[in-house]
């Protein structure tokens, strides 16, 4: 009846309000950690859906096991519409680009605040687009090391070969498992570079649309030996910490980094 419908409304309230709180603080604890004289991961987040954090917390519990010392920056742009909506984040090209813009204005100050530390940006979801469209708009020869992208968001004809010049490599993590967000998402909705089809994050980058430096853009394709890390293929377990201990640390890992690993073997 109503009173019980109300009654469950109250329950499932209160129960995200906790979980709301608890990421918040986990999120604000990770922000900005690690040895400020070490190089400097930016992590772009996907759409905070429900108004959480997605994975971040996790992928700092996974750089540290894997030995990563370096500071540990988030960058945040999805807004009030998308946590509640989702589309208005994910369809909005020109939100999209002017939040790439933004981005770009980031790594540039940090660049600046931070001169001869490699920048290493990690894009998950939504965020993977962010970071490829914020690498076109960088006004300084930003040292960018290392771009890693989980389940990304855009089209496998991206264009990656205009990047050559603005990042080391290029990292893509995708699953065919991620049938639903990478997968009918995208076919229904569209990616988010415009293009309907299945997404880079499920299917991968289409070779001949990858960059001119055969080495550049690196595809990590999911197998079943990532299940025991806690990563079973699908959008929101690839930030799982032992999966990023193993997989993507040693990625953007320093040579002392390396020497300190406890990711799982």
């Amino acid at each position: 009846d109503l009173v019980e419908y109300i009654l469950l409304l109250l329950v499932v309230g209160a129960a995200w309000a906790v979980a709301l709180a608890i990421n918040d603080r986990r999120v604000r604890a990770c922000d900005g950690s690690g040895n400020p004289e070490q190089d400097i991961v930016v992590f772009v987040e996907a759409l905070r859906w429900l108004f959480i954090v997605w994975g971040f917390p996790r992928f700092c519990r996974g750089l540290r096991r894997g030995g990563c010392q370096q500071q540990v920056r988030l960058f945040r742009w999805s807004g009030s519409a998308g946590a509640l909506l989702v589309l208005p984040d994910y369809l909005c090209r020109h939100r999209l680009l002017t939040k790439a813009r933004r981005l770009a204005r980031f790594l540039d100050e940090l660049a600046e605040r931070h001169p001869g530390r490699t920048i290493h940006l990690v894009g998950y979801s939504t965020g993977g687009f962010l970071v490829l469209e914020a690498l076109k708009r960088l006004r300084h020869p930003v040292p960018v090391g290392e771009v890693i992208l989980l389940a990304g968001a855009l089209s496998p004809y991206y264009h990656t070969h205009e990047l050559s010049d603005r990042a080391r490599r290029v990292h893509n993590f995708y699953s065919y498992r991620d049938f639903l967000i990478s997968g009918l998402a995208p076919l229904v909705f569209g990616s988010n570079d415009g293009r309907r089809g299945l997404a880079c994050g499920m299917v991968g980058f289409r070779p001949q649309h990858s960059a001119s430096r055969p080495e550049f853009v690196i595809q990590h394709p999911w197998s079943t030996s990532a299940i025991r890390l806690g990563y079973f293929g699908d959008h929101f377990s690839i930030t799982s910490s032992a999966f990023v201990a193993r997989r993507i640390a040693p990625l953007v890992a320093g040579p002392s980094d390396l020497s300190t690993a406890t990711g799982d073997t």
